[in-house]
């Protein structure tokens, strides 16, 4: 199963909220994926290797991971976009 990794550096609700709706969007197109979330300035991405980093907020990842802007999420506006991305990396 593919592994999605969102990376936040705002507050767990705000994380919390990322989550909810990508897992939403995702399961609208009968994707499948394991959602991971994790504190941007604490996460292990090795660790963790996910398929495709969703970030809010500044990356700091020094990783070749494919990493979205997950910032839609937090403003409502581009979230399909996202998801999209999302989507085309973990298919």
């Amino acid at each position: 199963m593919a592994k999605v990794l969102v990376a936040t550096g705002t507050s767990q609700n705000k994380m919390n909220k990322v989550v909810e709706l990508l897992q939403t969007g995702l399961n609208d197109k009968n994707v499948e994926a394991e959602i991971v979330a994790g504190n941007i300035y604490e996460t292990n991405v090795e660790d963790i290797n996910p398929d495709v980093i969703v970030l809010v907020g500044v990356n700091k990842l020094d990783t070749e991971i494919p990493t979205i802007d997950g910032v839609p999420f937090i403003t409502g506006i581009g979230i399909d976009n996202v998801i999209n991305d999302v989507v085309a990396h973990i298919s």
